[in-house]
């Protein structure tokens, strides 16, 4: 791995670190916190999104994001087996349970995923996760709430092709597969929006840390093994998965890099608003993030 990209990735851990120091000296909220979220989730992860895919139409870029969608698809299904084997056999209660399946099956792709492929592949990385990401966003509000609600009656499965993230997917699409002029100004709007997604997650992501205390992870070794397992073993047996398979090493790689993200942080957001144990949620997302700062460099040492 070239010294530019542990340049890049050096940078996403100081921002994280910046924003652990900033929210500890209550220099930001939670007021900002949140508002800051729905600024990511809302305008600038889908301008992003939106940003990358506008370029010339090209049938190989299809092909190979195709490609990308249904290594997807494996990853998922690796993903949720892995996560209701895990429950069971660490006989974990009932209610604690989904907060782990749900952890280990949806990773933080879209708040440190995105920043990494940037990283790796400039904005291809960003064109390419995307075509990834169409399971997450369909799967996180199907499957995801199925594990969170209490209710299932409450449930509405449409929510889950009207979410930003699809929609930022789909508008991308069509700007690239039809050819549509978007004017300058919005070009540039775009860009300056999708630039300012890295160092907001990168923020979030270090506020988000301070929710929990460590002291708290020590009597809890199924947390451990948790993050052993999802950031470790995941990618991995991915990366076994996707040997033998005839396909370019940036299909390979994306992959098995987003199946090895932390737990994402929507999982205590979730927990929290479907009435979920929201401080084990919590502790899994702080744990699991701060081990992924040693994992996730490994990690792109070994596939790149």
């Amino acid at each position: 791995m070239s010294s530019a990209i542990m340049n890049q990735i050096a940078v996403l851990f100081i921002l994280i670190a910046l924003g652990f120091l900033l929210r500890k000296r209550n220099l930001i909220n939670n007021e900002f916190t949140k508002s800051a979220s729905d600024l990511v989730i809302y305008v600038t992860l889908p301008s992003m999104i939106v940003a990358s895919m506008d370029r010339d139409f090209s049938a190989a870029l299809i092909k190979t994001g195709f490609s990308i969608f249904l290594c997807g698809s494996l990853m998922y299904v690796l993903l949720i087996v892995s996560a209701f084997t895990f429950s069971r056999l660490r006989k974990i209660e009932d209610g604690d349970r989904q907060v782990y399946e749900f952890m280990m099956i949806f990773g933080n792709v879209a708040y440190l995923g995105y920043p990494v492929l940037k990283i790796m592949f400039g904005e291809m990385g960003v064109f390419y996760g995307s075509f990834l990401n169409i399971w997450f966003n369909i799967l996180v509000w199907t499957l995801g709430i199925k594990l969170m609600h209490k209710d299932q009656r409450k449930i509405d499965f449409f929510k889950a092709f009207l979410n930003p993230g699809l929609i930022a997917i789909g508008l991308g699409m069509i700007i690239f597969v039809f050819p549509v002029d978007i004017p300058q100004a919005l070009k540039t709007t775009l860009n300056i929006l999708g630039e300012m997604t890295v160092p907001l997650c990168m923020l979030l992501i270090g506020a988000f840390m301070t929710e929990a205390r460590f002291k708290d992870f020590l009597s809890n070794k199924n947390l451990y093994l948790f993050s052993l397992t999802k950031l470790v073993v995941m990618p991995l047996v991915m990366m076994l998965i996707m040997m033998p398979f005839k396909i370019t090493s940036t299909v390979k790689v994306i992959p098995v890099v987003m199946s090895g993200m932390p737990a994402g942080v929507n999982t205590a957001i979730f927990a929290r608003k479907f009435g979920r144990n929201y401080h084990l949620a919590s502790q899994g997302v702080v744990l699991s993030t701060a081990i992924s700062l040693l994992t996730i460099p490994i990690l792109l040492l070994v596939v790149m």
